[in-house]
C-alpha cells in the first residue's frame, strides 16, 4: 500500500478524534467513508470497532462526574442492541437505498424543527416513551451500515442535554453498540485478530485528534456546542441522501 493510502486514513482518523474529542461523535461518519473507499465497508467497519470501543469507553470515565438523569438512556440501549440483530438481517434483505432516504428524511425534518423552532426539546416523559423505538431503528441501522447517530443522536439532541452529560449519554450508547457490532462481524468472518491489530494502530492518529478536540470544544458555548451537532448531523443527512440517491 502506498504512502498516499497511509497519510489519508492518517488523517481521516486524526480528523475524527478532533470531532469525537469536541462534540463526543463523529468518529464513524468522518473515518468509515475514507477507510471504506480503500478498504471495503466490512472491512472498514471491523477495523473501527476497537478505535470506538476506547474511545467512547474513555469518555464515559472522563464525563462520569457529568453522569445525567437520563432515563431514556437504558430503554434506548437495550432496544437498541435488538435493533443491531435486525440490522445485520436488513443489509442482506433490504435496499440500502431506501434505508438511507428514509433516515436523510429524518433527520432533515428535525433539522429544519430546530432551526423554525430553536427551542423545541423533548420532555423527559416523552423521551422515556420514544427510547424503545428510537432504540429499535437506531440499532438497526448501526447493524445494517455501522451508523446509527443520524437517528438516536438526533434523538439525544433533543433532549437538550449540555456538552458533559450529552458525551456521556452517546458515549454509553456507542459503547453498547460498539461491544455487540464487534461480536457480530467476528461471528460473520470480518473481524480476524489481524484486523483487530489494525484497529489498535487506528488508535494513535486518533488519540492524537481527541484532546485537541476537547480543547476546541471548551471554549464553545452551549449555543454553539448545540450548532456543531446540529451542522453534524446536516452532514449526515447529506451522505445519506447521497447514498440513497446512488451519487
Amino acid at each position: 500500500m502506498s504512502l498516499d493510502f497511509f497519510l489519508i486514513v492518517f488523517l481521516a482518523l486524526g480528523l475524527g478524534g478532533v470531532v469525537k474529542g469536541a462534540i463526543g461523535l463523529g468518529l464513524p461518519i468522518v473515518s468509515i467513508p475514507v477507510l471504506a473507499a480503500f478498504l471495503g465497508v466490512p472491512h472498514a467497519l471491523a477495523v473501527i470497532v476497537v478505535p470506538l470501543v476506547v474511545t467512547n469507553a474513555w469518555q464515559i470515565v472522563q464525563y462520569r462526574a457529568e453522569r445525567p438523569d437520563a432515563p431514556f438512556l437504558l430503554p434506548l440501549v437495550l432496544s437498541g442492541l435488538v435493533g443491531i440483530a435486525l440490522g445485520t438481517w436488513a443489509l442482506a434483505e433490504l435496499p440500502v437505498e431506501t434505508l438511507s432516504l428514509t433516515l436523510a428524511t429524518i433527520v432533515t425534518v428535525y433539522i429544519a424543527t430546530v432551526l423554525a423552532k430553536p427551542t423545541f426539546t423533548l420532555s423527559p416523559k416523552a423521551g422515556r416513551r420514544l427510547a424503545p423505538l428510537v432504540g429499535i431503528v437506531g440499532g438497526t441501522l448501526q447493524g445494517a451500515t455501522g451508523i446509527s447517530a443520524p437517528v438516536t443522536v438526533t434523538f439525544i439532541h433533543a433532549m437538550r442535554l449540555t456538552r458533559g452529560p450529552f458525551i456521556f449519554a452517546v458515549s454509553v450508547m456507542f459503547l453498547a453498540f460498539s461491544i455487540v457490532q464487534g461480536i457480530v462481524l467476528a461471528v460473520a468472518g470480518f473481524l480476524d485478530w489481524w484486523r483487530l491489530v489494525e484497529g489498535v494502530l487506528a488508535l494513535a492518529p486518533i488519540a492524537l485528534g481527541m484532546p485537541l478536540g476537547n480543547a476546541l470544544a471548551k471554549r464553545l458555548s452551549r449555543r454553539a456546542f448545540e450548532r456543531l451537532i446540529v451542522a453534524i448531523l446536516a452532514v449526515m443527512a447529506v451522505r445519506l441522501f447521497q447514498t440513497g440517491l446512488g451519487f
